[in-house]
């Protein structure tokens, strides 16, 4: 199975990309593609292209931001017409940063900190069996 990395507004891409990819390849599945926005109309296009390629959508970064480019809020827009939600959003607990998983039958976003430490946290075995099965 595949999945996109979408950067947004991110910092450490390339350690963060390092964690995501090494994290995923412990349950087979491979990046399909690696992109980077950092507008909010440009991260709701890509998501949605995403979506439509692939189950698994890895949104990292965009938490920072305390006004509309916050990636909460750009998510509730995008989402507001489908059945990904924000309503079927669940926070992560992962120490001092904010992490998102929103599912829908067999579709997935997981909305990441730009922080590999954090990521790393995250994405621990038992986590990413549950995505396994979920996208199964």
């Amino acid at each position: 199975m595949r999945y996109d990395i979408i950067f947004y507004i991110s910092k450490r891409t390339s350690y963060c990309e390092k964690k995501i990819k090494k994290a995923f390849s412990m349950i087979d599945m491979q990046v399909n593609r690696i992109l980077s926005c950092t507008s909010p109309v440009n991260l709701g296009e890509l998501t949605v292209e995403s979506l439509n390629l692939n189950n698994l959508v890895i949104l990292v970064g965009g938490f920072n931001s305390k006004d509309d480019n916050n990636i909460k809020v750009i998510l509730s827009r995008v989402l507001s017409s489908s059945p990904l939600s924000l309503k079927n959003a669940k926070k992560i607990s992962s120490g001092q940063k904010e992490a998102y998983i929103i599912t829908c039958k067999k579709q997935m976003i997981l909305a990441l900190p730009d922080d590999q430490d954090e990521i790393e946290t995250i994405l621990n075995e038992s986590f990413l069996e549950q995505v396994k099965e979920k996208l199964s």
